[in-house]
C-alpha cells in the first residue's frame, strides 16, 4: 500500500510529518512523493494564522478533487485540534481527523481503515512528544536535520494560538535528545538544527541538570558533527550562561533566531511580550561577546491598537539595530486568543503597507550585511549538489549559497565569495 504526504508549516510540523513517515515505512508502507499514485493520502497541516489555515484548506481542497473513490484521506496537524469535528462537515470527503500530537497512532488508524471504517476521529489534549525510539525518516538534505527539543508553549503571549494548539511547554530529556542527535550524526548529518516554540526554555519543566547549557555541552562532544544551530529563542529566557557557551562554542552557529514582534512598549505590554529594553539589553550584550554574530529577528505590524507612533519607533529601531536577516508577518486575529477582539483595528490595507515599508527598509541593510562578504573565504555546507548555506545562513529560511563546480550533497568546502545575488543570495569562486 502506498502513502504520500504533504507537510504544511513550520519544521516542527515537518519533525512529526517525518516520524509519520518513519512509523509508516517501519511496518511496510511505500512512500510516495505523488498524491495521484497514493491510497492513503496524508495532510500535515498548519493553522498558527489565517494565511497558513487558508493554504491547509486549499491543499484539502486540491486532493479531493483529485481523490479516487479507493483513496483514503487523512488530515491531521494544528487545523483538526483547532476545528474538531466541523472539518467533516467543510470536508466530509475526509476518512480520518488527528489532532496535533495524536499523529503517533497513524499506524492504528489506517488499520482500522483497512476494516472499512470511516469519519476516525482522534483529537485530545495536546500531552504526547515523541522519542529517539520512533523512526525518521528524513525528508531535509542529507547535510542538515532538524532536532526538536520541547513541544508546545507555556508564554500565553495575547496573540497566539499555540498553546491550544500544541498544550503547554514539554521538554524530552536530555539523553534522549543526544541518543536521536547521535541517530542522525550517523546517518550522515553534519548540521543539526535545534527547533522548539521556545528553544532558550529548554529544561526549565525539568531537573536542574536538564538545561539547554547542559543539552549543547553533550552535543558538542559529538564526533563528526560540525554545526549546531538554535532557532526561536526569547529574550526573556536567553542567559548570560547561554552567551557565554556560544561565544566559546567551535560547533554552535554563531546564529541567532531572536524573534521581538515589536519595539514599541505598549504594543509590547498588549501583546504580553517583554519590555524591549531587555531585547536591546540581550542585543547588545551578545553583540559584544560573540565573534562575527549573525542576528535574525521576526516582527509583527497591524497588531490592534498600533498607530503611526508606534510604527515609526519600529522602523528607527529596525534601522538603527540592523539586523542581519529579518521577517515580517501582518497580524490576524485568532479566535480565543486574549487579542481576539482587541481595538481598534488596523485596516487590512494599512496592515499590508507596514509590511511592505519595513521589508523595504530591511531589504538593503541585508543586501549590505552580504556586500561586506564579498571576497572573503567562509565554509559552506553542501545541500543540493550546486548550492548550499553557510553558518550565517538558515536552510529555507535565509539566502543560499550557490556555486558553478558540483559537490556532493553533505559535505563541507571553503571558497571565495564572489556576488550578491538578489540580495540575499550569495555565488562563491
Amino acid at each position: 500500500m502506498k502513502v504520500n504526504l504533504i507537510s504544511l508549516g513550520c519544521p516542527k510540523n515537518l519533525v512529526d510529518s517525518e516520524v509519520i513517515l518513519g512509523k509508516l515505512g517501519e511496518v511496510g508502507y511505500a512512500l510516495t512523493p505523488s498524491a495521484e499514485d497514493a491510497d492513503i493520502v496524508i495532510i500535515n497541516t498548519c493553522s498558527f494564522i489565517d494565511k497558513a489555515r487558508r493554504e491547509s484548506y486549499q491543499v484539502i481542497s486540491r486532493i479531493i478533487s483529485q481523490k479516487k473513490s479507493s483513496q483514503k484521506l487523512i488530515v491531521c496537524g494544528c487545523l483538526p485540534q483547532l476545528e474538531g469535528r466541523k472539518l467533516f462537515f467543510k470536508f466530509p470527503q475526509i476518512d480520518v481527523l488527528l489532532g496535533s500530537a495524536d499523529f503517533y497512532r497513524i499506524d492504528k488508524v489506517i488499520s482500522e481503515l483497512g476494516k472499512g471504517r470511516s469519519h476516525l476521529f482522534s483529537v485530545n489534549e495536546p500531552s504526547f512528544i515523541y522519542n529517539s525510539s520512533f523512526p525518521r525518516f528524513l525528508s531535509t538534505p542529507p547535510s542538515y536535520a532538524y532536532l526538536k527539543i520541547a513541544e508546545g508553549c507555556s508564554n500565553r503571549c495575547s496573540y497566539c494560538l499555540i498553546p491550544q494548539l500544541r498544550g503547554k511547554y514539554r521538554s524530552r530529556e536530555p539523553q534522549d535528545v543526544i541518543k536521536e542527535a547521535r541517530i542522525l550524526v550517523d546517518w550522515g548529518v553534519k548540521e543539526l538544527i535545534l527547533i522548539a516554540q521556545d528553544t532558550t526554555f529548554y529544561g526549565w519543566d525539568l531537573d536542574k541538570k536538564s538545561s539547554l547549557i547542559y543539552l549543547l555541552e553533550q552535543l558538542e562532544k559529538i564526533d563528526k558533527l560540525e554545526w549546531i544551530r538554535l532557532l526561536y529563542t526569547h529574550p526573556s529566557h536567553f542567559t548570560s550562561s547561554l552567551t557565554r557557551v556560544m561565544a566559546n562554542s567551535e560547533k554552535i552557529c554563531p546564529y541567532i533566531d531572536l524573534p521581538l514582534q515589536h519595539t514599541h512598549n505598549r504594543v509590547l505590554a498588549k501583546m504580553k511580550r517583554p519590555e524591549f529594553q531587555v531585547a536591546e539589553k540581550l542585543i547588545d550584550k551578545l553583540r559584544n561577546n560573540i565573534p562575527g554574530l549573525t542576528l535574525r529577528t521576526t516582527f509583527m505590524v497591524g497588531f490592534p491598537g498600533e498607530g503611526e507612533e508606534h510604527f515609526n519607533k519600529l522602523l528607527k529601531d529596525v534601522e538603527r539595530l540592523k539586523f542581519e536577516w529579518l521577517g515580517v508577518f501582518t497580524y490576524s486575529p485568532q479566535k480565543d486568543t486574549p487579542a481576539y477582539g482587541l481595538a481598534p483595528e488596523v485596516p487590512a490595507n494599512i496592515k499590508e503597507k507596514r509590511y511592505q515599508e519595513l521589508m523595504q527598509l530591511q531589504q538593503p541593510i541585508t543586501h549590505k550585511f552580504n556586500e561586506k562578504r564579498v571576497g572573503s573565504i567562509c565554509s559552506i555546507l553542501v545541500d543540493k549538489k550546486n548550492e548550499g548555506h553557510t553558518q550565517f545562513q538558515t536552510p529555507e529560511i535565509d539566502g543560499k549559497v550557490f556555486f558553478a563546480r558540483e559537490h556532493k550533497p553533505g559535505q563541507y568546502f571553503r571558497a571565495r565569495i564572489s556576488l550578491v545575488k538578489n540580495c540575499y543570495d550569495l555565488l562563491v569562486e
